[in-house]
């Protein structure tokens, strides 16, 4: 009797624990590597193919679709007459892991906030401001030719650095997969 107590008693944690996984949303990069997955109970900030943006707590993630809660919180007058955030409704939306165009993954940036794009826009920039700056200082024309074309090299810089960030916040350069982790059934029968 005593034996039974004890593989009772030990196996009652493993028999609780069993429960059934969840689908689950995961973002990856173009070579495969996954950046972030999200389950169940995680909150996510997303943007759809039709200009949507949904942000809020994902309550369930089935049959190829995301369910978020979100909240609508505005200002609104208390009794005293002084504005104060107030909760006007929350509700569920879904989503087809098919329409997300882009999730917003939370982390630090660290140096990659520093791109290529802005490292040529504030040096076009900076170059610029300096030679105007040198320029009335040292009482020189901003228009002579060697100047122009110092100023005109920078304009380009900018312009590229423009060009860049235009082209890099366009290109798509992460993708939402749907990783099944239940089993699909095929229909009534044995």
């Amino acid at each position: 009797m005593r034996t039974f107590l004890w593989i009772a008693i030990l196996l009652l944690p493993a028999l609780a624990s069993f429960s059934q996984a969840s689908d689950f949303i995961s973002v990856k990069k173009a070579n495969g590597i996954t950046v972030k997955s999200f389950f169940p109970g995680l909150n996510i900030t997303f943007d759809t193919y039709d200009k949507r943006h949904a942000s809020g707590l994902i309550t369930a993630i089935r049959n190829d679709s995301i369910f978020v809660k979100e909240w609508d919180i505005r200002m609104v007058m208390n009794g005293f007459g002084l504005p104060e955030l107030d909760t006007l409704a929350a509700y569920v939306s879904g989503y087809r892991y098919t329409e997300i165009s882009h999730v917003e993954v939370p982390g630090k940036r660290g140096f990659h906030a520093f791109t290529l794009g802005r490292l040529l826009i504030f040096g076009g920039a900076g170059y610029m401001l300096l030679n105007v700056i040198n320029g009335a200082y040292l009482h020189e024309s901003v228009t002579s030719s060697k100047n122009l074309t110092s100023l005109g090299i920078a304009a380009g810089a900018v312009g590229l650095g423009v060009l860049i960030n235009y082209l890099s916040k366009h290109h798509n350069r992460t993708h939402v997969e749907y990783i099944h982790m239940t089993e699909k059934r095929k229909g009534r029968g044995f």
